[in-house]
């Protein structure tokens, strides 16, 4: 194992922050995984530990083939937001932006820049593209500190050909993102996960970090007609809820990374295999996540668990009023039919506020919309 070690600007004296990045072997393609861009988010981080343990022996045994980078905490910046005990970790106190959100390239000045020189070979054109997406993101803004977190991050991973974005939410069944156009592999590693819940999104409108590495390639295809031999797969792997933090869990997905690792030809002889799968699968585009919102200020109170199919109409939860003339409930019933897979564990609410998403079989949404900011 090699350790770099990337400084950030300091955004004031006395306060520069740094990346580690952690090399497992070397060879011609590159996975690249990283935890805790949003920074309240934490099962990630304890999973890449025991994924390294892992790497070191196997890299001892020469069972490491290719090159495999990990960030172990892919957001200081984040991580230092420690507000009376609590991690806030999301949003960029200075400029209010998400972590996940904004570091998108410009794919059409990527076209500009390289579409007249793709040629019928594919291995060729991968080799040129990324060469060129490196120096894109060499010339990216660092003026705030979340634009230097991006151009860093994005320095070690946006040339890799697999990239995992390890993340959580409150509440929730473990489920994945990938793009719509790349079926087959995201199977696959839902399938060495034993993730139930996979949603397919169309990654040519808003992306988070992981469609920051596919829509270039995307959008270059639709453009050119060219071939490419090994673009970026990209995938975020939703890893159940925030508390879900522990030793069983972790190791669990670490073994399922692994032996995804291995199917795509980065190790050898891990002895991991695909996990048991977690409940009954449910593959959906994106657009056709329902979210349930609160409609009244209050205290939620949930009837429902996750995994189950709601019908629409079904009553999945009551808004107990604090601001009543007595003792009031507000039914929140299901808007659409589907699986239920993700619940806030904020039950202090208000109106907007975010209850659950059912996956559902109609579309919700227009494609290419982020579910969330």
């Amino acid at each position: 194992m090699i350790t770099h070690s990337l400084p950030l600007p300091a955004p004031a004296p006395g306060h520069q922050r740094e990346l580690l990045v952690h090399q497992f072997g070397d060879g011609d393609h590159k996975a690249y995984l990283q935890a805790g861009l949003h920074a309240d988010e934490w099962p990630g981080l304890l999973t890449l530990q025991l994924l390294m343990e892992r790497l070191t022996q196997l890299e001892a045994e020469g069972k490491v083939l290719e090159r495999i980078d990990i960030v172990p905490f892919a957001n200081p910046v984040g991580m230092n937001q420690r507000i009376f005990g609590k991690t806030p970790g999301r949003f960029d106190f200075i400029t209010g932006q998400n972590f996940n959100r904004g570091m998108a390239i410009d794919a059409d000045d990527l076209i500009e820049r390289v579409g007249n020189r793709l040629g019928a070979d594919g291995a060729t054109n991968d080799a040129l593209v990324r060469t060129e997406l490196r120096t894109m993101v060499a010339e990216k803004a660092g003026h705030y500190e979340i634009e230097a977190l991006h151009r860093a991050l994005l320095s070690q991973s946006l040339d890799a050909n697999v990239m995992l974005d390890l993340h959580c939410d409150y509440e929730a069944l473990p489920h994945l993102f990938y793009g719509d156009h790349q079926r087959d592999i995201g199977s696959r590693l839902a399938h060495c996960l034993g993730f139930p819940v996979r949603l397919e999104e169309d990654v040519r409108g808003v992306v988070a970090f992981d469609g920051t590495h596919t829509q270039p390639w995307v959008k270059l295809a639709a453009a050119t007609h060219k071939p490419f031999a090994r673009p970026c797969f990209a995938a975020t792997l939703e890893l159940r809820g925030q508390n879900d933090v522990n030793e069983t869990l972790a190791r669990r997905d670490c073994e399922g990374i692994l032996a995804f690792l291995e199917a795509e030809g980065f190790v050898r002889d891990s002895g991991a295999k695909p996990q048991t799968q977690e409940g009954d699968s449910v593959t959906i585009n994106v657009d056709q996540v329902k979210v349930i919102t609160a409609s009244h200020s209050g205290i939620a109170v949930f009837h429902r668990e996750m995994g189950e199919h709601l019908n629409e109409g079904d009553h999945y939860a009551d808004i107990v009023l604090l601001d009543s003339e007595g003792p009031e409930r507000i039914a929140v019933t299901a808007p659409a039919s589907g699986v239920l897979f993700s619940r806030t564990h904020q039950v202090l609410t208000h109106p907007g506020a975010t209850l659950g998403m059912i996956a559902s079989d109609k579309q919700q949404i227009k494609p290419g919309k982020q579910l969330s900011f």
